[in-house]
């Protein structure tokens, strides 16, 4: 592509989440972040690299429905106080990443970017772990049971969209979860570059506890404010997993839910975690939401995934207890 590439302080809108947040998750100025930009899977993939001098490991984050790679900052720039470099990029449709045609997005594109970059990083060599939150859970998931290349993986959430109970978890209303097979089955092909606006598909106001957050997430247009087509969510909504969890054999693997999550209840995402066979840790983080950014489950995160991290890294037992 030719055009000038944007930076986010062209869009300013993230400004606005960061002041809503709690003090201790609000990255200092000037920001440890370098922006950066690589061509994957056919899209000009935005990506915010946090910097930690002397890093152990490198973490891939993903994000879900409602956020970018900006919006996952504040858990970014956290993780690079406890020794790791974090890379948070913006999958096709969401936040600076560019695409030739943004109704022609699905979610296959996002399995390919993130696949692609969990590859370039594998590339540079060390300890690599993927971290998805929300739908990026699952997503994290797909990436490394494909490519094999992740030390760990790192999830608040598993979100197995085919299944009633995930639907009725994830979407507006609950109602809406019986619609969507029939819906699409009348749909035709030629709609699936429909618009649909993020926050009528799916529970918006939920992506955290706080109202102040909730309300500017959604007045975020590359956040939980964006549209997305209706290929992308049938092609999401109608996905199965790349391997059963009982095949997945690639590494260890941590949950950390919030245990407060109004949008996504732990016991939905315990089915799926259940059934992996590897090495696996489940931590609940206390009075945190969605978007975990409330005490004592922010702390809680970053000391189990920290703990998490280091002993897959030196070798030895996790323990089983990771917020100690």
């Amino acid at each position: 592509m030719t055009q000038t590439l944007p930076r986010w302080d062209d869009a300013p809108a993230w400004r606005r989440i960061f002041a809503a947040l709690p003090e201790p998750m609000r990255p200092p100025e000037p920001l440890s972040v370098q922006e950066e930009w690589r061509s994957h899977a056919g899209f000009d993939i935005h990506i915010d690299r946090w910097t930690a001098p002397g890093a152990r490991a490198r973490i891939l984050m993903l994000h879900g429905g409602g956020g970018h790679g900006r919006l996952l900052g504040p858990l970014a720039w956290r993780l690079a106080l406890h020794g790791f470099e974090v890379i948070c990029p913006d999958l096709p449709g969401y936040g600076l990443t560019q695409c030739a045609s943004k109704h022609a997005v699905r979610y296959g594109d996002w399995r390919a970017v993130a696949a692609d970059i969990i590859k370039a990083e594998r590339a540079r060599g060390g300890a690599l772990f993927v971290y998805g939150l929300s739908m990026g859970g699952m997503l994290a998931f797909d990436a490394v049971a494909e490519t094999r290349a992740a030390d760990g993986l790192i999830a608040t959430c598993f979100l197995d969209p085919p299944l009633r109970a995930v639907r009725r978890s994830v979407v507006r209303w609950p109602f809406m979860a019986s619609l969507i097979d029939p819906i699409f089955a009348i749909t035709p092909a030629f709609l699936n570059g429909l618009p649909v606006p993020m926050a009528l598909a799916g529970d918006m106001t939920s992506i955290a506890n706080d109202r102040s957050v909730v309300r500017a997430i959604i007045d975020d247009k590359r956040a939980g404010g964006n549209w997305m087509p209706t290929g992308f969510l049938r092609t999401w909504l109608q996905s199965r997993p790349h391997v059963a969890p009982e095949r997945f054999d690639v590494c260890p693997v941590l949950m950390a839910h919030p245990a407060d999550d109004r949008w996504t209840d732990v016991a939905v995402s315990d089915g799926f975690y259940d059934r992996i066979t590897t090495e696996k840790r489940r931590v609940l983080l206390e009075n945190a939401g969605h978007f975990p950014i409330e005490a004592p489950g922010r702390d809680q995160l970053d000391h189990a995934i920290t703990a998490f991290a280091n002993a897959v890294i030196e070798k030895r037992p996790i323990p089983a207890d990771l917020l100690r």
